[in-house]
């Protein structure tokens, strides 16, 4: 071909699939990826971005984030940009210290317009279930669904703030979401022995930071989630593990996986796989997140199954909150909010440990970053993947380029990082989204209003 009718070529990089690597040039036009071309194909295009000995890859799907504390959906979109990421799918509720008035469809409509109104890239959204929403359950999860949200999300943990779903609940949800054709989306705590453990401690003046881990040992998630999943295999609803942080865990969905039915779906998040509980002995209260991070056989658990192809997503789980808010820090520190940030070291953080310093393969971490994400939550192919008809969605990435993690170069309201000073091999170069550049030369291009909502197509 020599037509010039295209709006971008990306020439000389090599291309990243979940299945390859590949020299090929990647055509833009009208937003959308338009050919995959071989080099010296001889096809021009009005811009020609050169990618020689850069990696081209699919935007990155994050599909964990809170956009509800220190950070909404404008800054935390924005510093996704910074880290390669161009979709956003965060979880949202119907919780009055959100900023929502009305039952959960309130809080859709509510989130669709904020990021309709904020957001500088493209978002979905999943709904976080409460005791409070179970009212009208049977009427409101057809409507959202129907409104292109199909994931919903339910705690087994935090009776202490209202969020707590008992084991009737429970069932009751997942024989609605199966009739709806939605996706349960768990935190699987138990609840129960987490509070006693916690209240056990109190009594006992152990509330340092060297006590938080203790009370949510490792088989409070392993035994929750053996009992999500076997309530899914009697009703044969599809589920999505979140945040796993346990070798324990891992082995019990490999066993429900083992055993058939319904698609069992196993998240974990950045933090897990590079941080120990050390980081909770040095940061207090900064450190906190639930489930807690853990020690190192964990860690090398969660990447053997990446590597084995047991993990489907990373995410980042961003609930940023402010140094001052996170009090007391070393004190009573049961009293402090949960919650860390990573929005935009999600993806860097991540190749930095999994391919440089544990010799990953690239194509799996586009697997478990974009392509899979995108499938399991509806948005496939449009998102997730370079191919002919997918959005012009792109991240060139240098993988020489070297760059040191502070709280002062991130981009976010919230006011540290877990990753202070850390140096990172590997940075993003160039962030499109529908053929439009996001990020060059390090200065973000987008602007909010531009982002589109992604309605989830039915599993």
């Amino acid at each position: 071909m020599t037509t010039d009718d295209c709006d971008i070529q990306i020439k000389g990089g090599v291309l990243v699939s979940s299945k390859e690597m590949k020299l090929a040039d990647v055509f833009i036009r009208n937003g959308l990826v338009d050919s995959i071309e071989t080099p010296g194909s001889g096809r021009k295009a009005k811009r020609t971005i050169d990618a020689t000995g850069k990696y081209v890859l699919p935007g990155i799907v994050e599909a964990h984030l809170h956009p509800v504390y220190a950070d909404r959906l404008e800054t935390l979109s924005r510093a996704a940009v910074y880290g390669g990421i161009t979709t956003l799918i965060p979880y949202i509720g119907a919780v009055k210290a959100w900023g929502v008035e009305g039952n959960l469809l309130d809080a859709v409509n509510y989130f669709m317009e904020e990021g309709a109104r904020d957001s500088v890239i493209d978002f979905g959204l999943h709904c976080s279930l409460v005791a409070s929403d179970l009212a009208d359950l049977e009427t409101t999860i057809p409507q959202i669904c129907a409104k292109g949200v199909r994931s919903f999300k339910g705690f087994m943990a935090y009776r202490k703030r209202g969020m707590f779903l008992s084991d009737a609940d429970l069932m009751r949800i997942l024989s609605v979401l199966k009739e709806n054709g939605g996706l349960f989306c768990v935190h699987a705590e138990n609840g129960d022995l987490c509070d006693f453990l916690e209240d056990r401690f109190t009594a006992e003046g152990k509330t340092g930071p060297e006590y938080y881990a203790p009370s949510r040992p490792a088989i409070t998630e392993a035994e929750a989630t053996f009992r999500i999943l076997s309530f899914a295999k009697v009703l044969d609803c599809p589920m999505y593990v979140v945040h796993v942080s346990t070798r324990e865990a891992l082995d019990v969905i490999g066993m429900f996986k083992a055993w058939g039915g319904a698609p069992i779906y196993t998240e974990t998040c950045t933090h897990y796989l590079t941080l120990t509980n050390e980081e909770m002995l040095k940061l207090g209260s900064l450190a906190k997140v639930s489930p807690p991070l853990r020690e190192k056989e964990h860690i090398d658990a969660l990447w053997q199954a990446i590597i084995d192809g047991k993990v489907d997503v990373v995410g980042a789980d961003t609930g940023g909150h402010l140094i001052a808010k996170k009090e007391p820090r070393f004190g009573d520190v049961f009293k402090a909010p949960a919650g860390l940030p990573g929005q935009e070291t999600m993806f860097t953080v991540t190749y930095d440990e999994g391919v440089n310093r544990r010799q990953v393969s690239l194509c799996r971490l586009v697997e478990i970053m974009c392509e899979k994400p995108a499938k399991i939550f509806g948005i496939f192919p449009r998102k997730g993947v370079l191919q002919p008809g997918a959005d012009g969605d792109v991240l060139i990435f240098d993988p020489m380029k070297q760059h040191t993690i502070t709280a002062a170069n991130q981009h976010v309201n919230t006011d540290y990082t877990m990753y202070e000073n850390r140096t990172v091999l590997g940075a993003p170069e160039i962030v499109i989204q529908r053929g439009e550049i996001l990020l060059e030369d390090g200065e973000l291009k987008a602007r909010k209003g531009r982002a589109q909502f992604l309605r989830a197509d039915p599993a």
